[in-house]
């Protein structure tokens, strides 16, 4: 199995806010691609990074996590190399999109 590295790093920052502007780096990353293929996508997010707001995160990797299913699925495929605080945040938001995907699903039933 190949992997794919997102470095926050090489990315303009060092901040990271906003839904639009993570779903603007989803595209550019081509992170639809990366959900559907074996691909491992390592995530670097350097110790340079000032900020990384939970609605960027959401842009970013809502829909990833969605597709996933459920948290283990979406940590089997997205490696995150961060601190703490970071990975918190990233946890967060993972928890958050599973829980809409339900509100959304129960909706729809």
């Amino acid at each position: 199995m190949s992997h794919t590295v997102i470095d926050f790093g090489t990315l303009e920052g060092p901040v990271f806010t906003g839904r639009p502007r993570g779903e603007q780096l989803r595209d550019k990353l081509g992170v639809d691609a990366l959900d559907e293929s074996n691909e491992v996508v390592e995530v670097k997010i350097p110790d340079s990074t000032y900020s990384i707001s939970s609605s960027f995160v959401l842009g970013l990797f809502g829909k990833s996590v969605v597709k996933a299913g459920s948290r283990e699925a979406f940590y089997r495929k997205y490696h995150f190399m961060s601190s703490q605080m970071f990975r918190d945040v990233v946890d967060t938001c993972v928890n958050r999109a599973l829980q809409q995907k339900s509100i959304l699903g129960e909706r729809h039933a």
